[in-house]
C-alpha cells in the first residue's frame, strides 16, 4: 500500500479578483458616473436656457407694452409738431429716448435665439433703431430751420422744407411700429 501524503498549502491569492476585478468596477462606475453627469447637465442646462427664454419674451411683452404706450404719446407729439412746423412755428426738438432698456439688458444672456418670437422680437429692435436715427435727424432739421427762420432765401425755405418732409417720414415710422 502506497503511502499518501497530504501536504497542506497556502491557497493561491489570485490577482484577477483581488486586484483587476475591483479595479474594473472602479474604471466602470467613474465612466458611468461622468456619462450620468454630462447628460444631467445638459439636461439641466437646456431647461434654464428654456426658462431664461421664457422669462427674457415675458419681460420684453411688458416693455414692449409700455414702448406702444410711449409711441402712441409720441406720434401725438409729432402730429402736433408738424402741423405747429407747417403754420410757420418753430421746429420741434424731441427728447426721445425710447425703453428699450430690457432688451438691451437681456439679450445677451440668451443663451440660444432659435425660436421664431425670439428672432422676430431681435429684428423689431433693431428696426426701431431707425426711429432713433430720424429722431435725431429731425432735431437737426429743426435747429438749422431755427436758425434760419428769420431768413427767407431760398435755402431757408429748402431747409424748412427737408425738415417738414423728415418729420413726415417720421409719423410714417412711428404709425409703423
Amino acid at each position: 500500500e502506497g503511502n499518501l501524503v497530504i501536504v497542506q498549502t497556502e491557497p493561491q491569492v489570485s490577482w484577477l479578483r483581488e486586484f483587476l476585478f475591483p479595479a474594473l468596477f472602479v474604471i466602470l462606475g467613474a465612466v458611468l458616473g461622468a456619462v450620468l453627469t454630462y447628460f444631467t447637465t445638459e439636461i439641466s442646462n437646456d431647461r434654464k436656457a428654456k426658462r431664461t427664454k421664457d422669462s427674457f419674451l415675458r419681460a420684453i411683452g411688458m416693455e414692449l407694452d409700455a414702448l406702444r404706450a410711449q409711441l402712441d404719446a409720441s406720434l401725438s407729439e409729432v402730429m402736433a409738431s408738424t402741423a405747429r412746423a407747417q403754420g410757420g412755428g418753430t421746429g420741434p426738438q424731441f427728447a426721445a429716448a425710447l425703453r428699450t432698456s430690457v432688451f438691451t439688458s437681456q439679450v445677451g444672456k440668451l443663451r440660444d435665439v432659435d425660436d421664431p418670437l425670439a428672432i422676430e422680437v431681435i429684428h423689431f429692435y433693431s428696426d426701431l433703431g431707425t426711429l432713433q436715427q430720424i429722431f435725431e435727424s429731425v432735431n437737426e432739421q429743426s435747429a438749422e430751420a431755427n436758425r434760419s427762420a428769420s431768413d427767407n432765401s431760398t435755402q431757408a425755405v429748402a431747409v424748412r422744407s427737408r425738415m417738414l418732409s423728415t418729420l413726415k417720414v417720421l409719423q410714417e415710422q412711428i404709425s409703423g411700429f
